[in-house]
């Protein structure tokens, strides 16, 4: 069927919207504290069976690219909006432009479910690293003041093609992630004593909302379509009137 050129151009209002949609990505997530390793004590405040969960945004359009070989890459993140939380414990990420979040990519081979042989996969692993530690007792481990923090979360994706360049935008879209791991790690300073929680949690990635500029071409192009069908729909009316007369 031949489209009018009003036709061409509402399609193109549409695609602009919905192709120019906030680019922003947040990864949520949320289990319960299964394992503890270590030689540092439990505070109490956080045990094992604990609920924790994530929230953070990122923009991968402006990721910046830090390291990268055959089959793995280092991406530094400038994060939004993020939130941890470990039972009642707020994890305070660090603002220090040092620990600087970022997301570790690399490729390898897992058995999924469903497959007796192990297949592709891209792994990704985000580190946030948070505020040293002040001996306040809703803190997960005990010793001394002043201790390093650091959240891991990771996941494994099926992924067939290992031609793909290990870019942010390939583990989006890729389906469920199959695996899934979050480690919160402390390390005292003075005994150089560590202590780690972990466990699994069900999570993923969603687009952030379209801004609204991005709003306004997407209806401007639903309105220019509506204003097409109604024309056509008259003047298939009158045509039919004519023929009935």
């Amino acid at each position: 069927m031949r489209r009018t050129p009003v036709a061409m151009i509402a399609s193109c209002f549409i695609a602009a919207g919905s192709g120019a949609a906030a680019a922003p990505v947040t990864y949520s997530g949320s289990g319960t504290l299964s394992q503890v390793s270590g030689k540092l004590p439990l505070t109490g405040s956080v045990p094992l069976g604990s609920a924790f969960s994530f929230s953070f945004t990122f923009d991968p359009a402006r990721a910046a690219l830090f390291e990268a070989s055959q089959g793995y890459a280092i991406y530094d993140l400038s994060l939004s909006s993020a939130a941890v939380t470990l039972g009642g414990y707020a994890y305070p990420l660090s603002s220090e432009a040092v620990y600087t979040p970022f997301i570790e990519l690399y490729r390898g081979f897992s058995f999924f479910p469903g497959s007796n042989m192990s297949e592709e996969s891209l792994v990704f692993t985000f580190f946030l690293a948070g505020k040293a530690t002040v001996g306040d007792p809703a803190e997960p481990f005990g010793g001394s003041a002043g201790k390093n923090q650091m959240v891991s979360i990771g996941g494994v994706l099926r992924q067939a093609d290992d031609g793909m360049p290990l870019t942010l935008d390939g583990i989006f879209g890729q389906g469920p992630t199959y695996y899934s791991n979050f480690e919160y790690g402390t390390r005292d300073p003075i005994t150089r004593q560590t202590g780690f929680l972990s466990g699994t949690y069900v999570g993923g990635f969603a687009s952030g909302v379209p801004e609204p500029h991005h709003w306004a071409l997407i209806i401007a192009g639903v309105g220019i379509s509506g204003a097409i069908l109604r024309r056509r729909r008259n003047a298939r009316r009158s045509q039919e009137r004519s023929t009935a007369c």
